[in-house]
C-alpha cells in the first residue's frame, strides 16, 4: 500500500464532509408567523396541525424547517421582502409582495350555540337576534355582512382570549360564539381535561372556508413547496371535517 493512500483518503473524506454540510445547510428553511394558534400552530411544541403539514410538504421537496420565528404580521411581511426568511405562514391572500402557495389548510369559522337553546341560525343575518361573542378582529376577517349583523345584534363583543368565549357561552352570558371549529374543539377538550363545566352544543356552518397560504419571495421555492404539498394526502392537507 502506498504511504500516501491514507492521507489522500482522509483529504477526500474531509472535502466530501464539508461539501455535504454546505449542501445540508442550503436545504434548510426559516419561516415567520404572527402568533401561536393552537391547534394549528403551537409555539411551545413547534408543532400543530398546520405546521406539521408545512414541515411535511417541505420535507417532501427535500428541505427541512429549522426555525419558526414568531413576530407581528407587519414584521413578518417585512422580513420576507428583505429575504430574511424563506416564507411566511398565513400570508394575506392579496399579498402583492409574495408568491403565494396553494392552500395548506382551510380554517372553518362557525357559530356555536347551546343545543338546549335550539336556536335557529341558518345564515349570518340570523345572528342579529342574539348576544354574540367573537374572536378578536372578527369583523375584519368575516366580511361586511357579518360586520353589519354585529351592529344590529342585541350585544356584540370580541375577545383575544378565546377560552373566554366558551366559558361565557356555558354560563349563559352570551347566546352565540363565533370562532374556528377546530379551535373550539381544542379549547373545549382543555375544559373537559380540567373538569370545567361544558354542555352539548350545536354548530351552525354559516361561514365559508378560509384557505391559509404560505408567501414566498422565491417563486421556484414556492413551486417546490407546492409539489411537496401535493404529495401530502388530502386528509392531512385539508383536514376538513
Amino acid at each position: 500500500m502506498n504511504k500516501h493512500t491514507k492521507p489522500n483518503w482522509i483529504i477526500a473524506f474531509i472535502a466530501f464532509y464539508f461539501s455535504y454540510m454546505g449542501f445540508s445547510q442550503a436545504q434548510t428553511i426559516t419561516l415567520a408567523t404572527s402568533k401561536s394558534i393552537p391547534p394549528y400552530i403551537i409555539k411551545e411544541q413547534q408543532s400543530g396541525i398546520q405546521l406539521d403539514i408545512i414541515k411535511q410538504a417541505f420535507s417532501n421537496a427535500g428541505y427541512q424547517v429549522k426555525q419558526v420565528i414568531f413576530t407581528s404580521n407587519l414584521r413578518a411581511e417585512r422580513m420576507l421582502q428583505q429575504n430574511a426568511v424563506d416564507a411566511i405562514v398565513n400570508a394575506p391572500n392579496n399579498g402583492s409582495h409574495a408568491y403565494l402557495s396553494e392552500p395548506v389548510i382551510f380554517y372553518q369559522n362557525v357559530a356555536i350555540s347551546l343545543s338546549a337553546r335550539q336556536l335557529s341560525i341558518q345564515s349570518i343575518d340570523d345572528l342579529t337576534k342574539f348576544r354574540l361573542m367573537a374572536f378578536q378582529n372578527a369583523k375584519k376577517y368575516l366580511g361586511e355582512q357579518f360586520s353589519t349583523a354585529t351592529e344590529q345584534a342585541k350585544f356584540y363583543t370580541e375577545v383575544a382570549n378565546q377560552s373566554a368565549q366558551l366559558e361565557r357561552l356555558y354560563r349563559g352570558q352570551v347566546d352565540v360564539i363565533v370562532l374556528d371549529k377546530r379551535i373550539f374543539h381544542y379549547l373545549n377538550q382543555k375544559l373537559i381535561d380540567k373538569q370545567r363545566p361544558t354542555a352539548p352544543v350545536t354548530t351552525h356552518s354559516i361561514f365559508p372556508e378560509s384557505p391559509r397560504l404560505l408567501g414566498f419571495h422565491d417563486p421556484q421555492l414556492r413551486d417546490q413547496f407546492n409539489a411537496g404539498l401535493k404529495q401530502v394526502s388530502d386528509k392531512n392537507a385539508k383536514r376538513s371535517e
